[in-house]
């Protein structure tokens, strides 16, 4: 149990200096708000990944997402599926795992990415309960940790 509340500190850490940083991260969907983030997976704590089996390397990026109920802080189960697409056209399917913490449930993922390329990630979300579909679109850069 310690572990998993390390990550959730650690998720809502990030998110929070994040947004600071680049502004808040969701997009809303009438009745819904899916939050996300994208990093590079050296910025997690060793403890963290290692508890998660998520693999920390400068050129390997970590994307979590998660969605609620506008105006409730209870997380929305869902299934996830997606992937990204660089400026080239190279596809590459996410393949995203649930981790759920007391109500707090976050969908993660992990991928390889080059040096300041951008990537446009879709992500297909069906909310369960009401099910709702849902589909996430943004782009972003990541770069490598030195």
């Amino acid at each position: 149990m310690k572990g998993l509340a390390q990550f959730s500190w650690a998720c809502m850490l990030l998110v929070g200096c994040l947004s600071w940083a680049h502004g808040e991260q969701k997009q809303v969907f009438a009745d819904y708000e899916v939050h996300y983030i994208g990093l590079t997976s050296t910025e997690l704590s060793p403890q963290v990944a290692k508890q998660y089996a998520i693999k920390r390397s400068r050129n390997m990026g970590y994307l979590s997402v998660s969605i609620l109920k506008k105006g409730r802080t209870n997380a929305v189960d869902a299934e996830v599926s997606g992937q990204m697409v660089n400026l080239l056209g190279q596809y590459k399917t996410l393949d995203f795992t649930r981790i759920q913490e007391g109500r707090a449930i976050y969908f993660i993922s992990t991928f390889k990415f080059d040096e300041e390329e951008v990537y446009s990630f879709d992500i297909d979300l069906m909310a369960k309960k009401p099910k709702k579909a849902l589909k996430l679109k943004f782009k972003q850069r990541f770069y490598q940790d030195k």
